[in-house]
This record gives structure tokens, C-alpha cells and sequence, in this order.
């Protein structure tokens, strides 16, 4: 396009090229118009004028553009003198200013009536709060429909302001030049101004083009094809069609038929960012051998996400390539950690008015993603001892550490403990966290340099963003010098984040040779012979953002502002002109399931596969996919890990260390559960708990009844005896709980609640035993929370086995001659869950852990104490106490005795032979319902998180 256009303007207009000014959707297309001037130009001659059509507005209306974060300032000032003392303080009010200087951007650039807009949607936001019976509006309503109907106050007092200091926002000047442009346009030095690629121009572009076309000053060039112009139904071609018929500019320049030639498409499903990103290097490399270079070959990255994990995967070959798009600064690691720190002062700021502490302590969480973040751990040199410190702080199960505590955890030299102020300020305010960013990136630059001239690493990219940040970091400074209202922590992370996002580091390439690498606007314009795009997923292109907005979707539809489907066609053409003189384009999409549909592909894709081919049958499309995975229910998942001499060497470990009731049921369970967490000793990262779990409160009245009960071993119990244990019951467990939960608070919420559900289980268990003791009958505690070890031989093969079983019993007690062998648990128990209905039940199915878990408690005991006939195993349920213990009942409904529990250690042999067989691997269930919990779900991919969503 930009060929042609050159020739045609250049044989035109050769004699006057000086006279000429282009005006572009963005700046980049002029270096390649100037390129082809070059190569054709034949004498001596000044070359014409470009500008972007922002900077065109600009110099022809003679107004200065003032930046966002400066205009959301004077928002605020402006918001303090018409609200006054009821004026909200800035962290509220710059997302508000944000979104009235976007709305009123719009305003002006679709040339709307400000007042009537803003009249009519304060009238209808007044109807919508109306109350039919009369009632007045509350306070709330008040404030909310007087500030709705003051947006057009601030509006009016911008503007005036903006006059007065000469500046203008965009929308504003581009208002002014279109209201105004017979002014402006008299004595115009140029004497053609050329509109080249232009889509969906707003009203105020379409109204200076439109009066420089009437008085011959203006020539429009179109970049279309009649794939999307010349069909109705077509939503790329809807704002050309509408130009091709009102700006009155006779034949059409240039309406072309690319679509007819020639193309080779592929679509493929890739599953993830990464897959994406990583098939695209072979791509590359495919296309480096089959053609030579990348030269006329464009990746364009409608998720500006993806640019660092692609920039690593372009293969050395590719040589000469240009990033054209940049990289926001939010999108750095340097980001990340400069947040995270201020995520740690604000939420210690914000815990200290909860707890009667002046010791300020800092959260956890905050400190592991510090303390874990890459670039920290480059800053001590130490990366395994920066992981030890995570870890350390999981293990302490510590939520808040004081900065001594914190500190005391770093070895000697660490820059940390020589330096504290890397991190921490005696006096937090935004000022002093600016300090802690600077500190922190000198120390970051001159590692890096030392790393450099070590020649380990050139850190171009790092330092970079370090020279980055720094002008960010004065930015800031500026703005806490100008304005009091940042003085606050959250304040200042609003404005740090917004500066981050808008301030890009740029990529200095060569864009006139190699690959280019592109966002899908700066493809404005521009055409390659071969296209790679990525992220081709609906919600991603077309973009599913909308910028928020006080003007409701049926005003903005009234007063002819843009809205969502607006923004659907101006990508629908970016999209479709992008394509259509490429000859081979590769659309890649993610097909992993994401939140609300993310692995959706585009509906561009879907149009392309349902019209090229109508279209023209010399549109070859293939369609495929990669390593996609089976939908759920149909994935072969099998895990099978053979008993070889590493496996077995595993499994005598574990036999001379003991078998668990817990870990057999693991076994009955999940055979690979089994090899996962008892062999392998694979355990969940642990978190530091901030409320009692399940784990915790089993633990606390585990240990309470164990430090309460534990004189009376031996001896009988009384009622009194009872009664005087069950007034020890509140500190006990209170004390218990600080053992296991620290620094965790207790005082309220749902820790509190939980402490109280401690205490009642733990009294109505007392209860319920003082009303066993007025029975009458004798009770005497013979053991409590006690090891019992017992071992077996086991045959299999060739191979003899001395295995050891072992299992801590909660209690033993003998309660009118029987031995009661009893463990307690938090949650309900049912007899169906001690009732097998045979051995087969207990020993293979896991709906029988209790039971089996009884039995072998019993036989381990029986083992080490031999037993009569009078013996019981039970649970008893705390959440139940009143109940009494729920009874094993053995297969066939007998009493448990001597006789059953020989017969248990004969199934137990059999269990264990089939465990140490090595000709039965360890594999996964058959039962899939029982992977719903498992930790290994994923490991094993049984179940991923989304099917368990």
C-alpha cells in the first residue's frame, strides 16, 4: 500500500514535494514512505511533511497536549473546590477522574452536545434513583446524583483552565480545530495535505477531512479490499463503505481485490501462552531455512504480555529484527518487586491499627513473594539461601514477623542485614518509600555492573529497566514536591501503577529490514508477505476491553459515541487489512481452558474458515492443533511406576521405619498416592496459616486432652476428678492454639469462633464421661496418645520381609472390665464407616479407613498387650460426644476378640505381599471419584484444577 501510494503521489507531485504534507494513523509509516522516495526520486528535492493525525491536529490548531496523570491533578483540585468539605480524598477520586477525562475525551471527539449529554444523563440517573412510593432519597442517593449531575461542571471548568494555561487534552483540540477549521486552514503553507490508511475516523477527523477535501486542499487514500467493502454483512468494511458515499471525493482510491489471489493460512491451537510462544521459534526457524531470512515478515502480539517470553524464544538465526511496540513498564520483573514492597509497608501500616502492637510486624505472604521474587534473591548472590528463608518463614507458621525477627533470618554480609533500609524505614511515608526504591535500585545497577565486568552476563535489558524506573522514580518525586494530597502509601501505589503502565521502554531496531515485531495497531498501513500472529482468542482480538465510563451504553447509542461493538469493527479491520496481501499466515490461539471462556478462539477465525474458502477456492486453510489435550473423561492418564531395585530399596525404608495406619489407607486409596507421599515423601508446599484449619483444631484437642488427662493414667476416675479438669478446658486450649498458631489472633472472627467450637467439644466430651462415672461404673485411663510398634514376616518370593507396623492410639482405657481401644475425631462418624460387610471391604475399599485404621490399632495393641476376649475399638466423635463411642463391628457383625484379630494379620500379610510383589507396579485407581481430593490430582493428571472447578 505504501508503495503505491508513494509512486502515485510522487508522479503527481514531483515538482512540489515540499508542498506536500502526509498524514498517517501512526508515525512509523513514514520511514518506509521516505525509503521509497529514495529509491525513485530522481533530482534534488525537499521531501514532503508527516505527522500521526495527533500531531497534525497539533500543529495545525497550535495547541500543547498535556499528559493524563497532570489532568487527573487538575481534576482533583477542581473536585476540591466544587465539593468542598465534602470533597473525598485523592485515592478515591483519581479512578473517578480518570474515568470523566475518558468520557469527556470521547465527548469532544465525536463533536457530541456537551450540555445536552450531560443534562439528559443527569435527568435520567435522577429517574432511575425516583422512588415510586414517594420515599426521599437518602443520603447517599443525594450525593451520588449531585456529583452525576456536576460532571458537566467539571467539564465546562476544565476546559476554561486548560484555555487559560494554553494546554488542551485530545479530544479538546481536536475539537477546536474541527469546530473552528476554516480559521485555521487560511493561508495553510501546504499544498496538499495526503490522508493515507485511515479506518474508523471519528467525527471531529472526518470534519477537517471533509473541509479540506471541499476546498482542494486534501486527498484521501483508502486502504481496502473488496472482501470486506464490497459485503454488506462484512462489520471490517462498515466505516469505509460509509466514507466511499458521504465525503463526496469521486472515485474511490484505492478499493483493490487481494483477497483473489493466492493464500496459504494455518490455524492452530496451541495449548497456553507459553506453547504458543515456544512453537512460534520453530516457525521462525522453519521459515529462516525454507526462505533464506525474515525480511517481509511481521509477529504481531495483540498481547503485549507475551513480548519477553518471545523475544527469548526467536532463534539466533533470525539475525536483524525490530520490536516496534515497546514494553510497558508494568510488564517488567523490576515492577513486580518494587510493588510487592509496597504491598508489605501497606499492609503493615494497615495491620498495626488492628493489633495493640507498636512493634510494627510485617505479613507473611508479603515477605515470601519479596524474599522468592528473582530479583531479590540476585541481590544477595544467595539463591538457595533466599529460598531457605521462605521456607523458614512457612515453617515458623508465623503470619506476622517483626523486621529483627525478619532480619535475623539473613546470614552475616547478606546486603540486607548491612543495610536495612533496602527494605525498611523507621518512618513510612510515601517519601521514605521512594528512598527504599532508589536504595534498592543502586544496589541492583552496581551488582549488575560488577556481574558485567565479571563477564558473566551483559544485563542490557536489566539495566534498562533500572534506568527506567529511575525516571519514573523523579517523576514521582516531582509529583510529591507539587502535590500534598500523596501522602498516603496507597495513594502513592495508585500513581506508581498508572505511571508503570503508561510509560514503555522502547526497542531500537532496524525497521526497515528483518522481522518485525509488532502490536496489532502499529500495523497500521503496513503489509508483509508473511504474517504470524498470536493470542488469536476472543477477548484478546477483539480486545473485551471497554475503558469505564459514567455515560450508560443507551446514552452513548443516542449521542452516536463509540461503544463495544465500535471497538469489535475497528479490530475486525486491523485484522482483515492485515491479511490481505500476506501469502502465508500462520493465527495461533490458546486452547487451554481459562477464566470466562479465555481459550476461545477468535471470531475471526470462525469468519475466515466459513468465507475465504466461498470466496476464493486459492485460499488454502489448514486447520490443526497441538498437543491439545482430551477433554476430560476420555485423557489417557494411566501412571504406572514399576518395582524396580530404586522402588524396592524404597519400600524396605518404609518397612523399617513402620507402616502407618494412615499410609496403608493411602495405599488402599491410590496405590500411586501411596509411592507419591510415603516413598517419594512428596508434601504440599505448606502456607503459615492465618485461621485455624482442620488440621490445626484436630492437633489443639489432641494436645489438650493429652496435657489434661495425662496425671490420671492408671489411676480410676471420679466424677469430681472431671469436673475439675473441665475448668481447665478454656486456658488449656487457648494455650494450645498460641502453640500451634503463634502470633495468629484469637480475638475475633472466625479463629474466635473456632476456639469456642474447642472449648464446647472438649466440654460435652466431659460431660458425657461424668454421666458415664454416675452410672456407676468404674473408668481407669491405661494410656494416652502412646506409640505401640509391633512387627510381622512377610513372604514373597524369594524375598522374607521383617516389617514394622506402628500407630499412636489416642486412648486405652478399661471401663467395667473391657478394654476400650478409642480415637477421637472432629468430625462426624457413622456406623456404617466401622461396619465392613466382609474382609474384602476393609482391606480394599477406602470408605472402610476407620474401620481398618480400629483394627490395626487393636492388633498392633494386642501385639504388644495380649488381649482377652472383653476388648473394644471405637471413635469417639467430638462433634457427637453424647453419643458415646461409635463401635468397630467386625465383618459378619461379630464382637472383635483374639480370634478376629489373627484373622487381620493374616489379610494384613496379604495385604503386604501384594505391596512388596514386584510384579505388581504401583497404579492409579480405577475409582476416579477418589481423585477429586488427592493432592497428586494434577501431578497425575486425573483431574485438573478446572474440571475440580
Amino acid at each position: 500500500f505504501l508503495e503505491k501510494l508513494t509512486k502515485h503521489i510522487y508522479a503527481a507531485h514531483k515538482d512540489h514535494l515540499g508542498d506536500i504534507c502526509f498524514v498517517l494513523p501512526n508515525r512509523r509509516a513514514s520511514l518506509f514512505i521516505r525509503k521509497q522516495l529514495g529509491e525513485i526520486l530522481d533530482k534534488t528535492s525537499f521531501l514532503p511533511e508527516f505527522y500521526s493525525i495527533e500531531d497534525f491536529v497539533t500543529k495545525l490548531s497550535g495547541q500543547v497536549l498535556t499528559d493524563q496523570l497532570g489532568l487527573q491533578f487538575r481534576m482533583y483540585d477542581l473536585h476540591r473546590k466544587i465539593e468542598g468539605n465534602h470533597a473525598r480524598n485523592i485515592e478515591e477520586f483519581l479512578p473517578y477522574a480518570s474515568w470523566m477525562l475518558s468520557d469527556f475525551n470521547e465527548v469532544d471527539m465525536y463533536l457530541a452536545d456537551q450540555e445536552q449529554l450531560f443534562n439528559y444523563l443527569g435527568d435520567t440517573k435522577e429517574m432511575s434513583l425516583w422512588n415510586p412510593d414517594g420515599r426521599p432519597l437518602n443520603d447517599f442517593e443525594k450525593r451520588y446524583l449531585a456529583f452525576i449531575r456536576s460532571i458537566g461542571k467539571y467539564y465546562r471548568e476544565l476546559n476554561e483552565l486548560l484555555r487559560s494555561e494554553k494546554l488542551a487534552y485530545q479530544g479538546m483540540a481536536f475539537r477546536q480545530l474541527a469546530e473552528n477549521i476554516e480559521n485555521y486552514t487560511v493561508g495553510m503553507k501546504w499544498h496538499k495535505v495526503i490522508f493515507a490508511g485511515f479506518n474508523a475516523l471519528t467525527p471531529a477527523e472526518e470534519k477537517i477531512i471533509r473541509h479540506l477535501l471541499k476546498t482542494g486542499h486534501a486527498e484521501v487514500y483508502w486502504d481496502a479490499d473488496k472482501y470486506y467493502t464490497a459485503r454488506q454483512g462484512q462489520e471490517a468494511g462498515e466505516f469505509l463503505r460509509d466514507y466511499f458515499k458521504n465525503l463526496n471525493q469521486g472515485e474511490v482510491l484505492w478499493e483493490e481485490d487481494n483477497y483473489k489471489q493466492e493464500k496459504n493460512i494455518e490455524i492452530i491451537g496451541v495449548p497456553k501462552n507459553a506453547g504458543q510462544v515456544k512453537y512460534t521459534g520453530e516457525i521462525l526457524q522453519k521459515l529462516i531455512k525454507e526462505k533464506g531470512n525474515l525480511s517481509k515478515t511481521a509477529l504481531v502480539l495483540p498481547d503485549e504480555g507475551l513480548l519477553i517470553p518471545l523475544l527469548n524464544s526467536i532463534p539466533k538465526e533470525a539475525e536483524k529484527f525490530n520490536v516496534t511496540m515497546g514494553l510497558a513498564l508494568r510488564n517488567t520483573p523490576l515492577f513486580t518487586l518494587l510493588d510487592n514492597v509496597l504491598n508489605m509497608h501497606q499492609n503493615a501500616e494497615r495491620f498495626a491499627g488492628l493489633k495493640d502492637n507498636d512493634n510494627k510486624q510485617f505479613y507473611s505472604r508479603d515477605l515470601i513473594r519479596i524474599f522468592g521474587h528473582p530479583w531479590f534473591r540476585m541481590l544477595g548472590e544467595l539463591h538457595d539461601r533466599s529460598e531457605d528463608i521462605s521456607l523458614k518463614i512457612r515453617n515458623s507458621n508465623r503470619v506476622f514477623l517483626t523486621k529483627t525477627e525478619i532480619l535475623a533470618f539473613f546470614p552475616e554480609g547478606h546486603p540486607l542485614r548491612t543495610d536495612p533500609q533496602l527494605l525498611f524505614a523507621d518512618e513510612v511515608t510515601p517519601k521514605y518509600i521512594l528512598k527504599i526504591f532508589s536504595a534498592l535500585i543502586n544496589s541492583l545497577r552496581s551488582l549488575m555492573i560488577e556481574r558485567r565486568k565479571e563477564g558473566k552476563h551483559n544485563f542490557t535489558i536489566e539495566l534498562e529497566y533500572l534506568f527506567r524506573f529511575s525516571t519514573l522514580l523523579q517523576r514521582l518525586q516531582d509529583l510529591l514536591d507539587q502535590h500534598q494530597a500523596i501522602n498516603t502509601l496507597k495513594t502513592l501505589q495508585l500513581i506508581f501503577r498508572q505511571l508503570a503502565g503508561q510509560q514503555r521502554i522502547p526497542f531500537y531496531g532496524e525497521p526497515l529490514q528483518g522481522l518485525q515485531i509488532m502490536g496489532v495497531l502499529e500495523t497500521r498501513t503496513l503489509d508483509f508477505d508473511t504474517l504470524i500472529m498470536l493470542s488469536v482468542n476472543e477477548g484478546t482480538l477483539p480486545s473485551a476491553g471497554m475503558h469505564n465510563s459514567f455515560i450508560p451504553h443507551d446514552i452513548k447509542k443516542s449521542f452516536k459515541l463509540p461503544t463495544y461493538r465500535h471497538n469489535n469493527k475497528v479490530f475486525a479491520y486491523h485484522f482483515y487489512r492485515l491479511l490481505q496481501r500476506a501469502k502465508d499466515v500462520y493465527l495461533l490461539y490458546n486452547t487451554e481452558s481459562g477464566q470466562l471462556g479465555s481459550d476461545e478462539r477468535s471470531r475471526f477465525i470462525t469468519q475466515l474458515l466459513h468465507e475465504c474458502k466461498q470466496y476464493n477456492p486459492n485460499i488454502h486453510i489448514r486447520e490443526r492443533f497441538l498437543s491439545m489435550p482430551p477433554m476430560p473423561g476420555i485423557r489417557d492418564s494411566s501412571i504406572s511406576i514399576e518395582k524396580d531395585e530404586d522402588v524396592m530399596r524404597l519400600l524396605k525404608r518404609e518397612a523399617q521405619h513402620g507402616f502407618h495406619p494412615s499410609s496403608l489407607n493411602r495405599y488402599i486409596n491410590c496405590p500411586l498416592e501411596f509411592y507419591f507421599a510415603r516413598l517419594l515423601n512428596i508434601r504440599e508446599t505448606e502456607e503459615a496459616e492465618e485461621t485455624i484449619d482442620n488440621r490445626v483444631l484436630g492437633i489443639v484437642i489432641h494436645e489438650t486432652l493429652k496435657k489434661l488427662l495425662s496425671d490420671q493414667s492408671g489411676k480410676p476416675m471420679n466424677k469430681g476428678i472431671f469436673l475439675d479438669l473441665k475448668k481447665q478446658i478454656g486456658p488449656e486450649v487457648e494455650m494450645q492454639f498460641r502453640k500451634e498458631m503463634l502470633d495468629g489472633d484469637l480475638s475475633h472472627g472466625k479463629n474466635h469462633l473456632i476456639l469456642n467450637v474447642a472449648n464446647k467439644m472438649l466440654r460435652q466430651l466431659f460431660d458425657r464421661e461424668i454421666s458415664w462415672l454416675e452410672d456407676g461404673e468404674e473408668l481407669i485411663l491405661s494410656s494416652l496418645e502412646k506409640r505401640f510398634k509391633s512387627s510381622i514376616q512377610i513372604s514373597q518370593g524369594t524375598t522374607n520381609e521383617q516389617v514394622v507396623f506402628a500407630g499412636t492410639i489416642d486412648r486405652v482405657d478399661i471401663k467395667g472390665g473391657t478394654i476400650r481401644i478409642l480415637d477421637y475425631k472432629t468430625g462426624f462418624v457413622n456406623n456404617k464407616q466401622l461396619s465392613p460387610k466382609n474382609w474384602e471391604k476393609l482391606i480394599r475399599d477406602p470408605e472402610y479407613s476407620k474401620a481398618f485404621q480400629l483394627f490395626m490399632y487393636s492388633w498392633i495393641y494386642h501385639k504388644e498387650n495380649p488381649l482377652t476376649d472383653r476388648i473394644q475399638a471405637g471413635i469417639i466423635s467430638l462433634r457427637t460426644p453424647g453419643k458415646g463411642p461409635v463401635l468397630l463391628q467386625p465383618p459378619d457383625k461379630k464382637q472383635l476378640n483374639i480370634s478376629l484379630l489373627e484373622e487381620f494379620e493374616e489379610k494384613l500379610k496379604e495385604l503386604m505381599a501384594e505391596i512388596f510383589n514386584p510384579d505388581i507396579p504401583f497404579s492409579q485407581t480405577d475409582d476416579e471419584t477418589r481423585c477429586k481430593y488427592c493432592s497428586f490430582s494434577e501431578l497425575c493428571n486425573r483431574i485438573s484444577s478446572n474440571d475440580s472447578f
